[in-house]
């Protein structure tokens, strides 16, 4: 039991770096989204996606869902 939970205490570390690089991601959605605005672009950017969806690989569908999140963020007047 002493290496599940070591290992379990392991996997919440990787997971607060993930939340820490997620925050990062999305202040720089945001940034984006506000550069798109002033510059009259559209917030989507499908080449874009592809280009990231292509780098995912073996994660493709957890990286929509972070797209899909980041669209949103550039669409709000909110902070992250």
């Amino acid at each position: 039991m002493d290496r599940l939970q070591e290992l379990r205490c392991k996997i919440d570390e990787v997971d607060q770096e993930i939340i820490k690089l997620l925050d990062l991601r999305m202040k720089l959605a945001k940034e984006i989204g506000a550069i798109k605005k002033r510059c009259g672009m559209k917030i989507k950017d499908r080449e874009r996606e592809k280009e990231v969806l292509e780098r995912a690989g073996k994660y493709k569908r957890i990286f929509e869902e972070i797209i899909k999140f980041s669209i949103k963020v550039q669409e709000e007047d909110e902070d992250v």
